[in-house]
């Protein structure tokens, strides 16, 4: 009886200490701070170097974007100051070109009508020249509408522009190179009632109002709410200008 107690009471001894080493060995293990592997450590430091290089470059990125978006305000800035600029010159050319008779023109004026006499016969020692109409009568005429206002002016379907010439060939009158032949039709853009007032005026055209009176010549002028002007086709010839240094 005393033996198999005593074999009970080694076995129970035994289990006793293999319960015990195993709670102090689970013990330090427990107590004992953990360490990440190396591979893990490693891996970390590259994902830290490559956020901050992918920040620096995103930092890069937006200074390189913000230069620019200043680099395209100030070329829209030269845009639009060159478009207003080319605006304003058009608009110049434009007027210089209506000044200069280049483009049609139409307005309120004055249509003035020129003609030969009707009179079939002249009495005997008269001057038949006196019965029609010179090339000097239509520059009377066209100088007297400039200096009553006149914006612009046409003889028949012929600009009169600074360069203009009115001559006589034979029984015609030349404008711009290109023979008229009578009716002469003065239409003028410009203050209507100015320019009638210029050409009622009894000192004015003396020469042609008494070849009207005297000799039958056609000479009526009437107001217009829209006179309609062509361009000036031809050239401007220049013989002596050239550009400046």
């Amino acid at each position: 009886m005393r033996a198999k107690l005593s074999g009970r009471s080694r076995s129970l001894s035994w289990l006793l200490v293999g319960l015990v080493s195993g709670l102090l060995l689970s013990l330090q293990l427990n107590s004992s701070p953990s360490r990440a592997p190396a591979t893990d450590v490693a891996g970390r430091d590259r994902a830290e170097e490559t956020i901050r290089r992918l920040e620096e470059e995103q930092e890069a990125l937006k200074a390189r974007i913000g230069g620019l978006r200043r680099e395209l305000a100030a070329y829209q800035q030269e845009a639009a100051a060159a478009t207003d600029l080319m605006e304003e010159l058009n608009d110049e050319l434009n007027r210089q070109k209506a000044m200069a008779g280049l483009v049609p023109a139409e307005g309120p004026g004055l249509v003035v009508k020129l003609d030969d006499s009707p009179r079939q016969a002249i009495p005997a020692g008269e001057d038949p020249m006196a019965y029609i109409v010179h090339e000097y009568d239509l520059r009377d005429v066209v100088n007297l509408l400039w200096m009553a206002g006149a914006e612009g002016i046409a003889i028949n379907e012929e600009r009169v522009v600074g360069t203009t010439s009115i001559y006589c060939v034979g029984s015609t009158v030349v404008v711009n190179d290109t023979r008229l032949s009578p009716p002469y039709t003065v239409r003028a853009i410009g203050p209507s009632s100015h320019l009638e007032n210029y050409l009622r005026n009894p000192s004015h055209l003396v020469n042609v109002k008494e070849k009207a009176h005297l000799n039958g010549l056609i000479f009526q002028y009437s107001r217009s709410a829209n006179v309609e002007l062509p361009a000036y086709q031809g050239s401007f010839a220049l013989r002596y200008a050239r550009t400046g240094q």
